[in-house]
């Protein structure tokens, strides 16, 4: 499932595969939020916009789980405010897991105190249920080749994109000396200076997506048999990476790298010769939300040329404008949403191959 970045019409077939319908709509009874999008739909632009707003600015507030870290979050929510100063924003910072986690909890408790959550589309299967159908114009501003990220059931609004893939400290390895590919990871050379964060779910199924599951295991098998440093925590990874600590990462976030890199020189240099996971983030509103409209407004602000201007200049993916750094011939593998089983035979596979081999 790889493709090439350029690559348009390969890319969009494949982003279309990966975006498919967790089966077919069914019929149900809207709640008052959909009830209310439902009548949007059928307004002209500019009549849909004022009714947001006015709607929003009698609400008052909005209750939203963002799932960037902190720093970005509240640079984030700081041009939100500025753009909307009349919703008073209650903000809780959680990754995407722990997001979906918090809104399931809350819809299964029947408390409804959450009207927006940001996390990665693979976590989307655990609360759809919870989800409001949202229909809106904005979607239009994606770049040709994102347009397939759109929903055809209308559960979400896509606004970034992140990539995660290898990387090395430039001080302690010579590119000649780096790894180019996933199967390098492997060669004695590396045991012991390679890291890894304890198992994630999208890492496994990015691999998998094209290793498949045999030749997964037999990486897996050598990756636990090469002394692999597993440490929780993407960012304190790759600070212990620039410090000396070990020479690569066997999996990081590569904007957190590169903007160090651009900021501060940090002995950096991602590996481009190797797949590189893609996974796109959405903007979701909770379908029992009792401030619809300002949770309207602020997704559909999500690719507003503010907030998307601020996503890329912050080194994340924007769906409205050119990646900030990846080369063009970048080998992308887009990680697809996959069913249960497979997530735990891929977890059970870390947790024999690499958890107890150490």
């Amino acid at each position: 499932m790889t493709f090439r970045i350029n690559q348009g019409a390969t890319r969009r077939a494949i982003l279309a595969a990966c975006m498919l319908a967790f089966g077919a709509p069914q019929a149900y009874a809207q709640t008052r939020a959909e009830s209310l999008y439902a009548e949007l739909e059928k307004l002209p632009a500019d009549q849909r916009q004022k009714r947001l707003e006015d709607g929003a600015r009698a609400e008052g507030q909005l209750r939203l789980i963002h799932s960037w870290n902190r720093e970005l979050s509240e640079k984030h929510m700081a041009v939100f405010k500025a753009r909307y100063p009349f919703v008073k924003i209650s903000m809780v910072i959680l990754g995407s897991q722990d997001a979906t986690e918090r809104l399931l909890a809350e819809a299964t408790a029947g408390r409804h105190l959450t009207d927006v959550v940001t996390i990665e589309v693979a976590d989307i299967p655990a609360v759809a249920a919870h989800v409001a159908r949202y229909d809106t114009p904005v979607i239009k501003a994606l770049l040709p080749q994102f347009q397939m990220l759109a929903d055809k059931e209308k559960r979400y609004v896509p606004f970034y994109w992140t990539e995660q893939g290898i990387s090395y400290n430039t001080n302690l390895l010579k590119p000649e000396d780096a790894p180019k590919t996933w199967d390098d990871l492997c060669k004695p050379a590396y045991k012991g200076i390679v890291s890894y964060d304890p198992p994630k779910v999208r890492f496994l199924v990015g691999l998998h997506s094209f290793m498949g599951e045999e030749r997964l295991v037999k990486w897996l098998e050598c990756v636990g048999k090469n002394q692999p440093i597993v440490q929780r925590g993407m960012a304190q990874r790759m600070n212990l990476m620039l410090a000396g600590d070990h020479a690569i990462q066997g999996d990081n976030y590569l904007y957190y790298g590169m903007k160090l890199r651009e900021s501060n020189n940090a002995p950096f240099a991602p590996v481009w010769t190797a797949e590189i996971f893609a996974s796109p983030g959405v903007g979701i509103i909770n379908k029992n939300t009792p401030y619809p409209h300002a949770a309207a407004l602020f997704t559909d602000w999500l690719l507003s040329a503010e907030s998307q201007q601020l996503t890329r200049d912050e080194y994340r993916g924007s769906l409205t404008l050119d990646h900030p750094y990846l080369p063009k011939d970048a080998k992308m593998v887009f990680v697809p949403i996959v069913e249960k089983e497979l997530i735990t035979r891929l977890l059970s596979h870390w947790d024999r191959l690499v958890t107890r081999a150490k």
